[in-house]
């Protein structure tokens, strides 16, 4: 199989690491700018670096440049019957993704949006116990994640696409995944009332906090906080039910469940395995479309976790 990859920032280089490691991929092709990344694939034969699209042909397309280009890229190859897998967010707006929607489905094409998250232990042993009714009727639930923006990534914040809203910079938008794995395990809501402003002195101009709550058919109630300013990294999500709670800390890798007095603490290593998320979903997105199973996250998934981020109010 050919493969392209869309742009060579993080989150490029590690679908072009994973790539590699798989051996029916026969050629990557890397779109990216950069010319200076050509020194890491000089002795490379599987790899091509070129810095256009145009002539380019593959059998799929890994789109991981910026938000804000996510949409007009993945037109431009599914127009060519590429399939694609969309870094999540799957866009900075809802505008052309209704366009996308409609062009993927016209070639019959495999799109899937990079929510990783979806592909965790912890989540997916979150999702069987919910399943098992473990904690009774469900009553609320809170989501949170947060870190320091300035002490995210290994370069001058203000020169990151998160900094500016123009280019899908955001809160929200970065960390949609918490959207989505909500989604994953509650469904869709049927209301909700989301914020976003921006309240720190940080140097971006796009909102560095969102709170947000959604209510369902049953009254279950869930909360979703983000934010930038957290000096001390926070991500785990509060589970209350009629029958016990359910905690589980992303960052401290353990999952607590507790049924009155009976108390049980899960923490193998291998459900918090955040690097074998992004492998699990390449070879996952490589089996959708040789027609082994379905997209886990669709275009309508990452079409409905850009709704939620939006104050719109009613699930239609």
């Amino acid at each position: 199989m050919h493969a392209i990859v869309v742009g060579y920032g993080s989150i490029g280089q590690r679908h072009v690491r994973n790539l590699l490691k798989i051996n029916t991929i026969e050629k990557i092709v890397v779109c990216t700018k950069n010319i200076s990344c050509e020194d890491a694939f000089k002795n490379n034969k599987k790899v091509e670096i070129v810095s256009s699209l145009k002539n380019i042909n593959a059998d799929f397309a890994v789109i991981a440049n910026e938000t804000y280009k996510h949409v007009d890229t993945a037109l431009y190859l599914a127009g060519k019957g590429i399939h694609l897998l969309v870094e999540k967010p799957l866009s900075h707006n809802l505008k052309k993704t209704g366009l996308l929607k409609k062009e993927v489905a016209r070639k019959k094409l495999k799109l899937c949006v990079a929510y990783n998250m979806r592909f965790l232990g912890a989540i997916r042993h979150i999702k069987e116990q919910l399943a098992k009714n473990l904690l009774g009727d469900i009553y609320f639930a809170q989501i949170e994640a947060g870190q320091y923006l300035p002490l995210w990534r290994e370069r001058d914040y203000t020169e990151s696409y998160s900094a500016h809203k123009s280019k899908g910079g955001g809160v929200a938008l970065d960390l949609s995944h918490e959207i989505d794995y909500m989604r994953y395990l509650f469904g869709n809501p049927c209301s909700w009332k989301v914020f976003k402003t921006k309240v720190s002195k940080l140097k971006i101009n796009s909102e560095d906090i969102f709170e947000a709550i959604y209510k369902y058919e049953n009254n279950f109630m869930c909360s979703v906080h983000l934010d930038y300013l957290q000096s001390e990294k926070k991500r785990f999500i509060r589970i209350v039910g009629s029958g016990g709670t359910l905690i589980c800390d992303f960052i401290k890798k353990y999952i607590k469940i507790k049924n009155g007095a009976k108390e049980t603490i899960a923490s193998d290593e291998s459900m918090f395995d955040f690097d074998k998320t992004y492998s699990d979903e390449l070879n996952h997105f490589i089996e959708t479309i040789q027609g082994k199973t379905a997209p886990s996250a669709t275009v309508e998934d990452g079409i409905m976790a850009l709704k939620l981020l939006e104050d719109k109010g009613v699930q239609r």
